[in-house]
Formats: C-alpha cells, structure tokens, sequence
C-alpha cells in the first residue's frame, strides 16, 4: 500500500473542485484548525498577471499567538508530493512545512503545509476577485465568522 500524507489546504485548494481540476485526489478530507496562525496575501507572485498589488496566499503566525485559521486536511497518496511541491514553487517560492492541526473531534493531527518564503513576501498586497470567488465558493467548509471576514478582504482589482 502507498504511504499517505496529510496536506492542509488553506488556499484554492481547500476548493474541492479546484483542488481535483489540478490533478490531484484524495482519499479523505476533514475541517481542521491552525492554532495561533492566519491566513494572509502577502506572497509575491511569479506573474502578476498585470495587476498592481497582487499577493497569493500564505499562512503566518498570528502576533499575539493568538486565534485560529480554518482549512481542510487532506489525506492523499505521497505520489502527489512533486505535483503540490510544483503548484507552490517549492523550494524556492514556498517551503513545505510539518505542523500540528486539530481537527474537529479535537484530535490533533500532524500534516504538511506551504509556507511562503520571507524574501518572498511583501505587505500591502491583495488577493485577486478570482481567488476570492473561488473561496467563495467553498462556504460550507468554513464557519460563519471566518468567512465573512475572509470575504471582506479587499481585492487588488
């Protein structure tokens, strides 16, 4: 039998049909928690695609160790790894991290993640409409404060 690794998706990919239209699949998937961390859109992308102020999304600690991000846990066939490492230009866009999630039935599990690197990060960026609409469209995975508050971020267009 193939290993099985744990991804946390916190970006696009937490879409499950954007998640499988990048060719990847999963064998099960759960809500999960990110104790002390946020999601943020800092990243610089490789192409801005014309737009100003353009950032992707990453993860960064919170600056009290406080609060919590929301995301979904895949477990899926460690075949996948160079396919995910490729979406997030590891090693050198993002690095691939181990970390400790909860999940729901408060069982904390370990999985990896992508975490921008610094030198590739910058403030005052923005998400796209696109990105947010994709988010959007994953509603039901998410709690009622989270994203509505994820929604109120303000796009770069």
């Amino acid at each position: 039998m193939a290993d099985v690794v744990q991804f946390f998706a916190y970006n696009e990919l937490i879409n499950e049909d954007y998640f499988k239209e990048q060719g990847l699949e999963y064998i099960s998937k759960s809500s999960v928690t990110l104790s002390a961390w946020q999601l943020v859109f800092n990243k610089i992308p490789i192409d801005n695609k014309g737009m100003e102020g353009l950032g992707l999304a990453n993860i960064e600690p919170t600056n009290d160790n406080a609060g919590m991000m929301h995301g979904e846990l895949y477990a899926m066939d460690e075949k996948f790894l160079p396919q995910l490492d490729k979406l997030f230009g590891c090693p050198e866009e993002y690095q691939r991290k181990v970390m400790r999630f909860n999940r729901h039935d408060f069982t904390m599990i370990n999985g990896l993640t992508y975490v921008a690197r610094p030198e590739k990060i910058a403030p005052g960026l923005k998400p796209d409409k696109a990105t947010m609409k994709i988010l959007r469209s994953a509603k039901k995975l998410f709690p009622m404060l989270y994203f509505s508050r994820m929604m109120n971020t303000p796009t770069c267009d």
